[in-house]
């Protein structure tokens, strides 16, 4: 890797991004140029969110995926979901604790140093990430804690117009056909009104439109970009990774920076688990481990279906058929 090269570009392919719609920083205002300059009359959240989701895999506000029905694991649907924060725990917002506190704090003075870093007036800088954090309480305020995160819950399924009638402040379909992979799922290419998607939390999200729909744009603006800036860092030069350092010492008792080709490998290994997984299940399909784990799980089947049939009185016949499906949908 030639880390020379990185020192060298410092932040300008950061800066190159910034200077594109929809990705203008509010505060930076104009002091990366003209073309940098955000522009309220042509934000559009639905844009940002998507465009963010696509090109940078940034999932702010609302997560969207597909993965097996929870109720039909033979079948796949969509699922929306809330997103995560800056901070890796919902509490450390929310709390009064002297540690909590501290954890503002440092994420604070991180968002103002990183706008600085990068051609921010230092006092609008510190006016404008305020407001961004006050933002981003108000998020963790209404997001579903773990306690609560109960597989029933979370199984709302409905179909996109009835998300639509019941959270009207948003083009869910435009945002699902613009997001969704349709290489990957070809099956949605048609998506329309009457598709089902599995609502997770929709008191979240009823909540989020609700706050959103009382901030200015510029505050939601710079909460987006500082995201998708946030996650840009660990690809900048060493002054912006110093300073992160700083940050995560506190809020991780991080002590020192990751090597170069180490993030490297992390995010090989974090991006493509799956694939790589299938290359090395496909090289050692034969391996006598292999056929050992099939006859594990093939003996885990007959022994659940044999509970299932003698053992259990409290499930009725149609229940019972439907949790023998389910277990012939397990691998392999």
């Amino acid at each position: 890797m030639n880390e020379k090269a990185i020192e060298k570009a410092d932040a300008k392919p950061l800066l190159r991004i910034l200077r594109h719609s929809p990705f203008r920083w509010p505060v930076l205002e104009s002091n990366i140029g003209p073309e940098g300059l955000w522009s309220e009359r042509k934000f559009s959240l639905l844009q940002t969110l998507v465009t963010f989701r696509g090109q940078y895999s940034n999932s702010v506000f609302i997560r969207l995926y597909v993965s097996p029905d929870d109720k039909a694991s033979n079948e796949h649907i969509l699922k929306l979901d809330q997103a995560t924060l800056s901070l890796a725990v919902r509490e450390d917002y929310l709390d009064n604790s002297t540690e909590a506190k501290s954890y503002r704090d440092a994420l604070y003075k991180f968002m103002v140093d990183t706008a600085v870093l990068l051609g921010a007036n230092s006092s609008r800088a510190e006016h404008d990430m305020k407001s961004v954090l006050r933002l981003e309480v108000k998020i963790a305020e209404i997001m579903i804690p773990h306690e609560n995160r109960t597989s029933e819950a979370m199984y709302n399924k409905m179909n996109i117009s009835e998300l639509s009638a019941m959270i009207p402040q948003f083009d869910w379909l435009g945002y699902i056909k613009k997001v969704i992979d349709t290489k990957l799922y070809p099956h949605l290419k048609d998506i329309s009104p009457s598709e089902d998607v599995v609502v997770r939390v929709p008191q979240y999200f009823k909540d989020l439109f609700r706050i959103l729909g009382t901030e200015i744009n510029r505050t939601i603006a710079n909460y987006l970009v500082w995201r998708m800036v946030y996650s840009r860092i660990p690809n900048l030069s060493r002054r912006f990774q110093y300073r992160w350092l700083e940050f995560s010492r506190v809020i991780q008792g991080t002590t020192t920076l990751l090597p170069q080709w180490d993030k490297c490998v992390n995010f090989i290994e974090s991006a493509y688990l799956m694939l790589l997984e299938n290359v090395f299940r496909d090289k050692h399909k034969h391996n006598e481990k292999q056929h050992l784990m099939e006859e594990l799980i093939e003996g885990v089947r007959w022994a659940f279906i044999d509970m299932l049939e003698k053992e259990n009185e409290w499930m009725d016949a149609e229940t019972k058929r439907k949790a023998k499906e389910k277990s012939h949908g397990l691998l392999p």
